[in-house]
Order: structure tokens, then C-alpha cells, then sequence
């Protein structure tokens, strides 16, 4: 996928802070992205995110064989170690520390991680969602319940964070897992930025198919009109091709639209049936994006507009009215031989809907045991209307004995198969579906994930996916699995060669 990075890092405004204790590091050619925001006085907080630059520049630049998040824990832990021994060997770094936000690609796989107040920002055509939680004690007191969003906003403290690289011998950062595509884009910043800027703000500015780098450059203008009395640190990548708004010099108009206009031109004008085509592209309804749960109540979602019809239904007005034909009645006349009246119709088909309801329910039962008796016991899929049957006749026989009811004869003898043959998709599938049905949800996860890993089209193994994590509580993830089904992920070749990363900061 191609990739377009835009980011910005500055002092701001407030004279006491002499230095840019923020740091960034993009490495579109790795996939990594990352912001620093460095605690500790004039100089410890430049010190500190600035080493944390300097390590992930180092380990990325190597090539790996280590799974993706185990090298980004290890170089988090080496960070926080080095801070902390540094900061406690010499008084001039005393108490230094530093929050990380980051991003790291591998593929449509994309791992974040982050340790403080700096936030990461997932865009798409669902809207804006906050993937990060700020470990600070006001974001702490509102998520217990103990103040508002309002008093949050305002509260004297709101710059407080609980947890930093560097600040203990030992740190836990949060991690999660998402899978992008070509209409991914994430924002990852320091608390410089969304002290001024709002997730409604940011919705805008993301949404504005403005070039990643001019909406970093919009940022700072929005956080200098604000006083920016913090440093401001920002990265905006986009995943896939964009066209922005300075790249599109006049709409783009469909070769028919375009014919029928230049035959308007030509033709004399018609006075009657005339047609208006609205040019402007249609807007894309955007998904209720999640409010910062810290400040910012959820913004309503945007619907679009209803079409307007300039066509009427009925019949053209005319100078003179229709006529009705009329039939003359008297007192006693019955209606003319073969007519029905409604009334009637409508009682013999209430009546025998009434009967087929009674007959279905009383005997209903009866006749499907006499036609399964005729014809041998029902398929257990047909009953429970089960669409996809598996391959294997093994599978397929035992899973019917779980839709019988008999459950655990149906997990043995699927996990023999499992056994037997380990990369069994179906197995795992099939298995995954009766700890779905049992609501053993992280075993459904399990077997369910690992049966996406061997067949990613296995029919209905993401829709199963997603209820097992539903059944977790984790909606993202859920979100996340049903997306494959929307938009399958299909690998593009990058014709592109990827911008190059800015010199650290420092």
C-alpha cells in the first residue's frame, strides 16, 4: 500500500518552555510511527524522548525474524530502563520520563502502543475513533464516575499522567491490534494538540481530503490560535492512494453526464420535462465515530441527505376532470352476478388463515413425524438451518451430533480430526461453532482465529468470529472481523516508493 505521511513538532508559544521536549520518528519504509513527549524540566523530557527516538530507530532499522509486538515490548522495557538508570545516575536528569504513542505495520496488521497521554487516532470511513486510553488522574477520575467530561476539561490536574517511560524501574504499556486498509489513516499526537483541538475538530480536519501535511500544518495554526502553551507534536499517515482537494482542479463527471451536457449545448433548450443532474459527489455517511472519552461527548452521527425527486407520481392535470364511471343503485338491487363484495373476501381469508393457524398447531407435529417416518429421520442441518455443511465426512457427522444436542460426543471426535490433521481450517471452524453455542467465548476466539489464519474464506468464519468477540465485550475487535466480510482484505502492490522519515528531533 502506498503510504503519505504529514507531521509537525514545535515549542509553541509559552515562554517558559524554552526547548521542544517533544520528539517524532516516521520510518514509513519500516512502519513505524511515533511520538515523545519528554516530563522532567528543561532538560530531562528532551533527554528522555529523544532516547526513545534514537532505540526504536535502532531496532527497526534491523531486520527481525521476532514477532511484531514482542520487538516493540522489548524495545519499550529497554527504554524504560535506560531513562530510569540515567535519570537516577545524574541529578541534572533527575525524575525525567516520557509518554510513547505508536504505530507499527506489518502488512494489513497494525499494532499500537502507548504509555502516557499521547494518543493514537484511527480514521476511516467509519469516522474517528480513539485507540488509546490516557493514563493520567483526571482521565482516571472519569472513567470511575467521578467527574464529568466538563469538569475533566477544566480540571487543574488534566495534566497529570500516572504512567510514563522512565518515571519506575518497570512500566506496562497498553497494547491493541487492528487490521488497516487502503482507506486507514491514524493521527498520532502529543497532548499539545488535542488541548486545543477537539475530536469534533479532528473528525473535520481528518475528513477534509486535505494532504496529510497541510492538516499537521492547519493543527499548529488551530493550537497557535489557541495560545499553545505546550509543545505541539503531530504524525497523520494515510494508507493507500488519496486524491486530495488541491489535486482536483474541477469535479469529475461521469463520460454520460458529460455526452448528455454537450448535446444540451448543442440542442435547442426544451421548456417541458426538464432534468437537473447534481454534479457534486455524493458524501459518504460517516460511521458515529467514538469521542475521546476523556473531554468530549460522542458527536451525533451525520446521515446523508434524502435524495430530492423532481418527478410526480399520477396524472397530469389537465383543463378538463376526469370522468367516473357511476352506476345507478336502488334500495333492494343485490350486486351484479360474479362480483364479490370486499367485505366478504376479507372474511374468508381471515377464516382460513384462522384454520390453517389451528390445524398447524394442533397437528402440525403430528404430520411431520408421519412424514419423517415415511422418509427417514430429518437432516439435523436442514432443522437448524444450517447452510454451510463441512467437507470432511467426519466433521460433517459429528457437528450434526452437536445440532442433535449431543455436544460433547460432537467436540471428541472433532477434536480427534484436529488431532490427526492440525491444520485443519474446518476442524477448527466446526469446533469454534459448538464453543459459540456453549458461550465458551475465548475458546470460540481461539478456534474461530485460528481457522481464519488457515482459510480466510472459509464461509462465515468471520461473522462467527465477530460474535465470539461480541460475546467478550470487545466491539472493536468484533467491528474489526466483520470488516474482512465488507471489504476482504486483498494484497496491493506498492508502485510507490514510500516517503522518507524526518531526522529525529534533537
Amino acid at each position: 500500500m502506498k503510504v503519505t505521511v504529514g507531521q509537525i513538532t514545535d515549542r509553541g508559544l509559552n515562554p517558559k518552555r524554552l526547548t521542544n521536549e517533544d520528539n517524532l520518528l516516521a520510518m514509513p519504509e519500516r512502519g513505524l510511527f511515533l511520538v515523545a513527549d519528554g516530563v522532567g524540566g528543561r532538560l530531562g523530557g528532551e533527554v528522555a524522548s529523544r532516547t526513545v527516538v534514537e532505540v526504536f530507530a535502532k531496532i527497526f532499522n534491523q531486520q527481525h525474524s521476532e514477532d511484531l509486538r514482542k520487538v516493540i515490548e522489548s524495545a519499550i522495557d529497554f527504554c524504560n530502563q535506560k531513562i530510569y538508570e540515567e535519570s537516577q545516575s545524574n541529578n541534572d536528569l533527575d525524575g525525567m520520563a516520557t509518554t510513547i504513542a505508536l504505530v507499527a505495520v506489518e502488512g494489513r496488521r497494525a499494532v499500537i502502543a502507548h504509555v502516557g497521554d499521547s494518543r493514537v487516532y484511527r480514521s476511516d470511513q467509519k469516522g474517528l475513533i480513539c485507540l488509546t486510553q490516557d493514563h493520567s488522574e483526571v482521565n482516571e477520575a472519569l472513567r470511575a464516575g467521578v467527574i464529568t467530561p466538563e469538569q475533566a476539561a477544566q480540571h487543574p490536574r488534566r495534566n497529570v499522567i500516572s504512567r510514563a517511560l522512565g518515571a519506575e524501574a518497570e512500566v506496562e504499556a497498553d497494547f491493541r491490534e487492528i487490521e488497516i486498509d487502503e482507506r486507514t489513516s491514524f493521527l498520532l499526537c502529543s497532548d499539545g494538540i488535542t488541548r486545543h483541538i477537539s475530536d469534533d475538530e479532528i473528525t473535520r480536519l481528518m475528513k477534509s481530503n486535505q494532504p496529510p501535511q497541510r492538516i499537521c500544518e492547519r493543527m499548529k495554526e488551530l493550537c497557535y490560535a489557541g495560545g499553545a502553551e505546550d509543545n505541539l507534536t503531530a504524525i497523520i499517515v494515510d494508507f493507500g492512494r488519496r486524491q486530495s482537494a488541491e489535486e482536483q482542479t474541477r469535479p469529475r463527471i461521469p463520460a454520460q453526464v458529460a455526452q448528455a451536457q454537450a448535446q444540451a449545448v448543442s440542442a435547442p433548450p426544451r421548456q417541458a420535462n426538464r432534468i437537473e443532474v447534481d454534479l457534486k459527489p455524493a458524501s459518504r455517511a460517516a460511521e458515529k465515530p467514538k469521542a475521546d472519552n476523556r473531554t468530549k461527548p460522542k458527536p451525533q452521527q451525520q446521515l446523508p441527505a434524502k435524495p430530492q425527486s423532481g418527478a410526480q407520481s399520477g396524472a397530469e392535470k389537465t383543463g378538463e376532470a376526469p370522468r367516473i364511471p357511476t352506476r345507478k343503485k336502488t334500495g333492494g338491487e343485490s350486486p351484479e352476478k360474479g362480483e364479490m363484495s370486499k367485505v366478504m373476501k376479507m372474511s374468508l381469508l381471515i377464516t382460513a388463515l384462522f384454520i390453517g393457524l389451528i390445524v398447524g398447531v394442533l397437528f402440525g407435529g403430528q404430520l411431520m413425524e408421519q412424514v419423517n417416518k415415511l422418509i427417514g429421520r430429518a437432516d439435523p442441518y436442514d432443522t437448524k438451518r444450517v447452510v454451510y455443511r463441512p467437507t470432511d465426512p467426519e466433521i460433517n457427522a459429528a457437528f450434526a451430533r452437536h445440532l442433535e444436542g449431543f455436544s460433547d460426543e460432537a467436540r471428541t471426535r472433532i477434536s480427534a480430526v484436529l488431532t490427526a490433521n492440525p491444520t485443519s481450517a474446518e476442524a477448527n471452524f466446526f469446533l469454534g461453532r459448538i464453543d459459540l453455542d456453549q458461550k465458551k467465548y475465548e475458546d470460540a476466539v481461539t478456534h474461530l482465529s485460528q481457522a481464519a489464519k488457515l482459510d480466510p474464506n472459509l464461509p462465515d468464519v468471520w461473522v462467527h468470529l465477530a460474535l465470539a468477540y461480541l460475546g467478550l465485550g470487545q466491539t472493536r475487535n468484533a467491528t474489526d472481523a466483520l470488516q474482512r466480510i465488507i471489504a476482504p482484505s486483498t494484497p496491493t502492490p506498492n508502485t510507490d516508493a514510500p516517503q522518507a522519515g524526518p531526522t529525529p528531533a534533537g
